[in-house]
C-alpha cells in the first residue's frame, strides 16, 4: 500500500470530518491537501502537508473560483459545473461541489486526478453530506453507478438497452440522440444518449470512458 503526505499540525481540533478528508489525503504522496469548505470561503475541515493557513487560503479562493464558473455556466445554459480542475506547473486543484453551498477540495501533485482520486472524491462526498446532513442537490446523480446494458447499434458502435439505478430498471425504448464531450472526471471522453423508456421518461446517460462507468443527467 503506498503511503500518503506527511500529514502537518493542525490549527484546529479533529471532528467528525476528519477521518473522511484523511481517507483522501492519505491515498497517495502526491495530495498535498483535501479541504471541506462553505458557502463563505471557511474551511469547515481538513487535512493537509501544507501549511494550515495556506491551506485555508487555497480553500477559499478556490471556493470563489468555483462560484463564479459555476454562475457563468449556468448564464450560458451549460448545465450544472460537477467538477473543476485546475492543472499548474507545480500543484493541481480539484474542485468538487457537494452543494450549492459546500465544496470539496483537493490540492495535488501535476497529473494526480486519476480514477482513484476521483473515485474517492465521490465516496467522501456522498459521507459528506450524510455526516453534515446536507441534502444530495437535484443535480448530483444517484449514489452508485448505473448497470446499463448494451445493445449492437446501425448509426453507432453501441446503444443503451436497459438501465439499472438499484431501485428500478428501465427498458429503453428510444435513443434519441447521442453526442460526445471532452473533459471527464479523469480527463477522458464522454459519450451521451438522450433516450426515451418504454414508460415514456426521458434522460440523458453518459459513459465516462476514461473511468468506465455511467451516470445519470
Amino acid at each position: 500500500m503506498t503511503l500518503g503526505s506527511v500529514e502537518g499540525e493542525r490549527d484546529q481540533a479533529e471532528c467528525s470530518f476528519t477521518p473522511l478528508l484523511r481517507e483522501i489525503f492519505a491515498l497517495a504522496p502526491q495530495v498535498h491537501a483535501v479541504a471541506f469548505v462553505d458557502v463563505e470561503g471557511e474551511c469547515v475541515d481538513y487535512c493537509s502537508s501544507l501549511d494550515a493557513f495556506d491551506t485555508k487560503v487555497f480553500g477559499a479562493h478556490l471556493h470563489m473560483l468555483m462560484e463564479n464558473t459555476r454562475r457563468r455556466m449556468q448564464g450560458m445554459a451549460t448545465g450544472h459545473l460537477r467538477y473543476l480542475q485546475i492543472f499548474a506547473e507545480e500543484r493541481d486543484f480539484i474542485i468538487r461541489p457537494l452543494t450549492d453551498e459546500y465544496v470539496l477540495i483537493v490540492i495535488a501533485a501535476p497529473g494526480s486526478a486519476d480514477r482513484i482520486l476521483i473515485d474517492a472524491m465521490d465516496r467522501a462526498a456522498e459521507l459528506l453530506r450524510q455526516e453534515a446532513g446536507l441534502s444530495r442537490p437535484r443535480w448530483e446523480p444517484a449514489a452508485g453507478r448505473l448497470e446499463v446494458k448494451l445493445r449492437d447499434s446501425v448509426s453507432w458502435e453501441f446503444a443503451p438497452a436497459s438501465v439499472d439505478d438499484g431501485e428500478r430498471c428501465l427498458q429503453i425504448a428510444d435513443v434519441i440522440g447521442r453526442w460526445e464531450e471532452g473533459g471527464g472526471a479523469a480527463g477522458g471522453k464522454l459519450v451521451c444518449f438522450r433516450v426515451r423508456s418504454e414508460d415514456g421518461d426521458e434522460l440523458t446517460l453518459v459513459h465516462d470512458e476514461a473511468r468506465d462507468i455511467w451516470f445519470r443527467w
